[in-house]
């Protein structure tokens, strides 16, 4: 396996990541980057959270219908709640039993190694503007 060094723009990506429940997409941590690292580019950002993506550290949500991607430092397993109207994107519990889904009767599967659950329909903002 290749090894890796941390760097500081990747320490700095990390944190913004950890410390924002908004899921931000790269443009997002770009800006808030600079403040720590004025001379950062936006491809630096870019191979920063592929690298962190590939490495299991952050998650990468890619919108279903278009839109940027956005990111998620938590390290907690959780499923997202989109709001189909607003695009706003919620950390929910996952249901009782997905963290440790098995499939011993299913021959084609081996083991598990992520669940991914992402919850479509209308937030509470969306859901009351809707019956006014």
């Amino acid at each position: 396996m290749k090894k890796t060094r941390n760097t500081r723009q990747r320490g700095v990506i990390l944190g913004i990541l950890r410390e924002s429940h908004e899921h931000p997409t790269a443009e997002m941590i770009y800006r808030e980057a600079r403040r720590a690292l004025p001379n950062i580019s936006l491809g630096t950002v870019y191979r920063n959270l592929n690298f962190l993506r590939d490495q299991g550290t952050v998650r990468e949500i890619r919108p279903s219908e278009g839109g940027s991607s956005r990111f998620d430092g938590a390290d907690t397993p959780h499923a997202h709640f989109h709001c189909a109207h607003c695009s706003a994107l919620l950390d929910i519990p996952l249901p009782p039993g997905l963290e440790n889904l098995r499939f011993e009767e299913e021959k084609r599967i081996s083991a598990v190694s992520l669940v991914d659950l992402h919850v479509i329909g209308s937030c509470c903002g969306c859901a009351e503007g809707a019956t006014h």
